[in-house]
C-alpha cells in the first residue's frame, strides 16, 4: 500500500461521517421537528446554526489544529459530532439547535485538518487527486444518510436513527485510533509555523485586506448566492417533498440520497469542463442558471406529479446545483496573491458558509410567512441566478492580482 493512501482514507472517513451527522436532522426534519412541538419550516434554523458553528471554527479554529495536530483534530471533530446529536434525543428545539452549532464546529474541523494532513502526506502529482477524493465523502455521507436514516426510523424510531449515527461518528475516531498505534502512522502533529503566537487581530487584518482584494469580493459574492440556493436545498428537500407533495419520508429520503449521488459525477464532470480553455471563464455563470433552471423544475412539481418526472427533476438538480465550490475555489486561489492563497481560502469559506447560514432561514422565514414553498423556491431561483450575474466575467480581473 502506498504510504499516502492511510492519510487519504482518514480524511476521507471523517469526512463522510461528519457529513451524515450534518444531515442527520434534515433528512428526518418532520419527525425531529413534529417531537419538538415546532413547524417543519424550524429545520431551516438547525442548518444555519450548523453554517455558523462551522464558519466559527474556520475564523478560529487553525490554532487547535496547529496545537493537537491533523489527525487528532479530524477525530475530536467526529466525537464532537457524536456528542451534539445526543442533545437531539432530547426533543428540545432550542437543545437542538446547541446541537447544530456544535455539529458545525465538528465538521468545520475537515478543511484546515484535511488540508494540513494532505498537504504533509501526499506527493505533490497525487495531490489534487486526493483532495478530490476527500472532498466526495461530503455527498457520500449525505447519501447514505437520505438512504439509511429514514429507513431506520420507520423500522424503530427516529431516535434510533440519530443514535446510530453518534455511534458511527464515534466508531470512525476509535478505528483510526486503533491504526494509528497498530501502524504507527506518523501525518505530522502541526501546521507550519516560525514559533510566533500572534495576536487575533493581526489574523482579522490579513483576513480583512484580503477580502477586499479585487476580485474576491465578486466571486465570494457568487459562491453565497450559491450557497444560498444549495444549503436551503439540502436542508428542505425532504420536507418539502413530505409536506408539499405528499410523499412518504422513506421515498423523500431516497430522493435526497439520489441527489447526492448524481452529484459526485457532477463535480467531476463539471469540473473537468472547467478546464477546457473555452469554458473556464463562464462555467460558474453555466453553472448558476443552470441551477436556478432546474429549481424551477422542482418548483413546478405536484401532489400529482408523476414519480418519473420527480426523479428527473432531483437528478438533473442534484448533477448541477453542488457542483460549483472546487471551480469556486480555484478562481480565489488564482486571484489571491501567491503568498496568501491558503488565507484567501478561508475568507472564502466564510462567504461561502454566511450563504449555507443565511439561505435556510430566509427559506423558513418565507415559508412561515406565506405558507407554501412556492415563493420560497422563486427566491433560490433569484439567488442562483443572480450569481452569474455578479461574476467577474472578463479574464483581466480574475488576473489582475498580477497587475
Amino acid at each position: 500500500m502506498r504510504r499516502w493512501y492511510p492519510p487519504v482514507a482518514v480524511a476521507l472517513s471523517v469526512q463522510i461521517t461528519t457529513s451524515a451527522a450534518d444531515m442527520a436532522v434534515p433528512v428526518l426534519g418532520p419527525l425531529i421537528t413534529a417531537a419538538a412541538g415546532v413547524p417543519a419550516a424550524h429545520v431551516g434554523y438547525y442548518n444555519s446554526a450548523v453554517a455558523i458553528g462551522a464558519v466559527a471554527f474556520y475564523l478560529f479554529g487553525t490554532r487547535v489544529v496547529r496545537r493537537i495536530g491533523a489527525v487528532a483534530s479530524l477525530q475530536s471533530g467526529s466525537l464532537i459530532c457524536a456528542g451534539a446529536l445526543v442533545f437531539v434525543l432530547s426533543g428540545n428545539w432550542w437543545l437542538t439547535i446547541l446541537a447544530a452549532l456544535m455539529v458545525g464546529i465538528g465538521f468545520g474541523t475537515n478543511t484546515p485538518a484535511s488540508a494540513v494532513l494532505l498537504h504533509r502526506a501526499v506527493p505533490a502529482d497525487r495531490l489534487h487527486f486526493a483532495f478530490s477524493l476527500k472532498q466526495a465523502g461530503t455527498p457520500i455521507g449525505t447519501m447514505l444518510a437520505g438512504l439509511c436514516l429514514p429507513a431506520i426510523a420507520g423500522l424503530w424510531s427516529w431516535e434510533i436513527a440519530i443514535l446510530a449515527t453518534s455511534c458511527a461518528c464515534i466508531f470512525v475516531p476509535a478505528l483510526i485510533q486503533t491504526y494509528r498505534k497498530g501502524q504507527a502512522l506518523d501525518l505530522g502533529p502541526r501546521l507550519p509555523t516560525d514559533g510566533v503566537e500572534r495576536p487575533a487581530r493581526a489574523d482579522w487584518r490579513a483576513l480583512a485586506s484580503l477580502a477586499m482584494h479585487r476580485p474576491m469580493p465578486r466571486i465570494v459574492a457568487a459562491g453565497a448566492l450559491l450557497a444560498i440556493a444549495q444549503g436551503s436545498i439540502n436542508a428542505f428537500l425532504v420536507t418539502y417533498l413530505v409536506t408539499a407533495l405528499d410523499h412518504s419520508l422513506v421515498f423523500a429520503g431516497g430522493l435526497y440520497a439520489l441527489l447526492n449521488l448524481v452529484g459526485i459525477p457532477g463535480r467531476v464532470g463539471f469540473g473537468w469542463l472547467a478546464d477546457w480553455t473555452g469554458l473556464r471563464e463562464t462555467m460558474l455563470a453555466v453553472i448558476g442558471l443552470m441551477t436556478a433552471a432546474m429549481i424551477g423544475m422542482l418548483a413546478l412539481l405536484g401532489p400529482g406529479t408523476s414519480t418519473l418526472a420527480i426523479v428527473a427533476a432531483i437528478v438533473g438538480l442534484g448533477a448541477v446545483i453542488g457542483s460549483w465550490n472546487g471551480i469556486l475555489l480555484a478562481k480565489v486561489t488564482q486571484a489571491a496573491p501567491a503568498d496568501r492563497v491558503g488565507e484567501a481560502n478561508s475568507v472564502a469559506a466564510v462567504g461561502l458558509f454566511a450563504g449555507f447560514a443565511i439561505g435556510p432561514v430566509a427559506v423558513a422565514a418565507i415559508v412561515s410567512a406565506s405558507g407554501r414553498f412556492s415563493p420560497a423556491l422563486i427566491f433560490l431561483m433569484a439567488s442562483a441566478a443572480l450569481s452569474s450575474v455578479v461574476l467577474p466575467w472578463r479574464r483581466r480581473e480574475v488576473d489582475s492580482k498580477r497587475g
